[in-house]
């Protein structure tokens, strides 16, 4: 079921998880089609966990042809949205904000022994490693600034 974006199931509740589902927008429009099925009584998204509850009438819909549908739904939107990716800029495994976070972190703990090592050579030294300090910081704190800001 994982394949399918299902995560649980039991006749009249049914819940999809999919990254996909995390933007707000995006779930309230998947929770608005589903909401509009034959068969379908409530949807409930929540755009923080990626998921959607739906509840529907097991006496109208079998619950083997709601997980059909929806399974169909999910691998439908997937090959879609495949299909309209524009072509990556960087080469597979290129350049991203991501790939530099490891070496960020690295730089970060250089320059702050650096900083110490600069303060028996002298003020401007010390100042040069501060700021680069800084500037790996800037980049690591990019790669965490959702969590950052919330």
């Amino acid at each position: 079921m994982s394949g399918t974006g299902i995560v649980s199931h039991v006749p009249g509740r049914l819940r999809v998880r999919h990254p996909d589902l995390r933007p707000p927008g995006r779930n309230a429009e998947v929770a608005a089609l589903l909401a509009g099925w034959d068969g379908v009584t409530a949807t409930e998204g929540k755009p923080a966990c990626g998921s959607i509850v739906l509840r529907y009438d097991p006496a109208r819909i079998s619950p083997a042809e709601i997980e059909a549908t929806v399974a169909a739904l999910f691998a439908v939107g997937q090959a879609v949205e495949e299909a309209h990716l524009p072509p990556s800029p960087f080469p597979e495994g290129g350049l991203s904000l991501w790939s530099l976070n490891r070496p960020a972190k690295i730089g970060m703990l250089t320059a702050l022994g650096g900083t110490l090592v600069a303060l028996s050579v002298g003020k401007k030294l010390h100042a040069v490693f501060g700021a680069l300090h800084v500037a790996f910081l800037l980049v690591h704190l990019a790669n965490h600034r959702k969590k950052i800001l919330q």
